[in-house]
């Protein structure tokens, strides 16, 4: 409070200071980055392009950080990496480090990362030079300070037992980029304006991706331009990314929140979300898609009662008729009904999945015996107590499990799966805490949002890789900061 009230702020010439300060600090980055950029465009046709874009994000990262933060969010949920749809080519620069992209030696950062450092940096930067550095974690302050030292645990565990550098810092980057979102998000997302601002970027990116899509579906995968692979079709964690657009257009509904253009255009989207995501035939993603709508409809008892029996009676019906009528259907409309029969009586393809997954659980379990307290740390393989099938074109294949939850555990001992776990139960409890407290409709429905965003998330991370890639933990990082401070938004 005393630094809030301190006078020096209010002076002309401190304001002054402050303002050439900033101008300083941003003329340099310009000409530093406009030196690199010249020599990149002498190497590379497209870097004059990119150079551009980059400057400009520089540019409005420098004049509030904040737009760092929703630049992020945005690429995060639109931009697929693993995708041959030659709209997710930015994707491919975007995730992978400019070493593999570009071929520069020695360049191990992605850009997303450095987007992520850079926006961070800024912030920092501008704080100190204001003299007011008001850092804030939130509600989850200490959970997130004690997962974050688990990661450094099991970094350093890792480096000390000898594990190759590379593979220590290339497993734990996404992790540890959650943690500076969450920092990023809690100290840059101030008041009701910035939570509506992320909403409506989860509204549009993800509605733009459920729609691209589609088109990918119909121009590209059935004419047979993405080829015979579904692998090469949608990532594995797309599915996740769509299903928030049917958990955001069910909670405006409930409270009311958004625009009038949200609310008109949200019931179309929410088809189109759904759509794509029996089109995509990605069953973990399916059903993390619903039992984070079972949660949602099931908390409602105690937000709203009205709207929980406006959304449960119907969906109860339309799943007592549709589980039957198309248990054995192989098409798209069955792909949720194959995705519940899976969990008992897969098919051929589901069982040989299922059986894969379950020779590596038993690899995984055995590493996390070997040492449970401290696990093994980031860089070392797990065990291969049974042979698997080779997977061997996948590099890190002995190293990031399927099982991407008892991974945490096998990487960061009993200390870092127990930090993960209050991360993201508390997360879970508070976001459904403060949708039933708040009174304001958009900060309850963020609330929810984030609420499905950690449900869907560790649904589909038990089964797959989810938290080894960027898309899950920047999406875990910048919801859990923002309901971390959600109830200190002010006007």
């Amino acid at each position: 409070m005393a630094a809030a009230l301190d006078v020096r702020q209010f002076s002309t010439t401190w304001i002054s200071s402050t303002r050439r300060r900033r101008l300083i600090v941003l003329t340099a980055l310009v000409i530093a980055l406009s030196v690199g950029l010249a020599g990149l465009v002498l190497a590379i046709d497209i870097a004059a392009v990119a150079g551009l874009i980059v400057v400009v994000i520089i540019l409005a990262v420098g004049i509030q950080p904040r737009h760092g933060l929703y630049l992020l969010l945005a690429i995060d949920l639109f931009f697929d990496a693993t995708s041959l749809d030659p709209v997710m080519l930015p994707g491919k620069y975007i995730n992978f480090s400019l070493q593999t992209t570009l071929n520069l030696n020695g360049a191990i950062v992605i850009p997303l990362e450095i987007l992520v450092l850079l926006t961070s940096a800024i912030w920092l930067a501008q704080a100190t030079m204001r003299r007011k550095v008001d850092f804030r974690l939130g509600f989850f302050g200490r959970p997130i300070l004690l997962f974050g030292a688990a990661l450094v645990f099991g970094l350093v565990r890792g480096l000390v037992s000898g594990a190759n550098p590379n593979y220590s810092f290339w497993e734990s980057r996404f992790l540890f980029g959650m943690v500076l979102a969450f920092v990023l998000a809690a100290n840059t997302i101030r008041t009701r304006a910035h939570v509506r601002t992320l909403t409506n970027i989860v509204f549009v990116f993800v509605g733009l991706s459920a729609i691209e899509g589609l088109w990918r579906k119909f121009a590209l995968i059935n004419n047979g331009l993405l080829g015979p692979s579904q692998e090469t079709w949608f990532s594995h964690e797309d599915v996740v990314i769509w299903g928030l657009m049917i958990m955001l257009v069910c909670a405006q509904q409930v409270f009311g929140s958004g625009p009038s253009w949200r609310r008109l255009v949200g019931p179309f989207m929410a088809m189109a979300a759904v759509l794509i995501m029996l089109m995509s035939e990605r069953r973990a993603g399916l059903i993390a898609a619903m039992v984070a709508f079972t949660i949602f409809t099931v908390s409602l008892i105690n937000i709203n009662r009205k709207a929980f029996l406006l959304i449960a009676v119907p969906a109860l019906v339309a799943g007592v008729v549709y589980l039957p009528l198309f248990w054995n259907t192989p098409g798209t409309l069955g792909q949720a009904a194959r995705a519940v029969r899976s969990l008992s009586s897969p098919d051929a393809r589901d069982a040989a999945s299922n059986a894969w997954r379950d020779l590596e659980a038993i690899n995984v379990r055995g590493t996390i015996v070997s040492d449970p307290l401290l696990g093994i740390g980031f860089g070392r393989p797990f065990l291969q107590i049974v042979t698997v099938p080779d997977i061997s074109g996948f590099e890190f294949w002995n190293y990031e499990s399927h099982h991407d939850i008892l991974w945490v555990w096998m990487k960061t001992g009993a200390f870092g799966f127990i930090a993960f776990f209050i991360l993201a139960g508390s997360g879970i409890a508070r976001s459904l805490w403060l949708a039933k407290t708040l009174r304001d409709p958009d900060l309850r429905t963020f609330a929810m949002l984030a609420m499905s965003a950690i449900v869907m998330s560790l649904v589909y991370c038990y089964v797959d890789l989810g938290l080894t890639y960027a898309r899950v933990p920047l999406l875990l990082g910048v919801g859990l900061g923002t309901v971390s401070v959600l109830e200190r938004i002010r006007d």
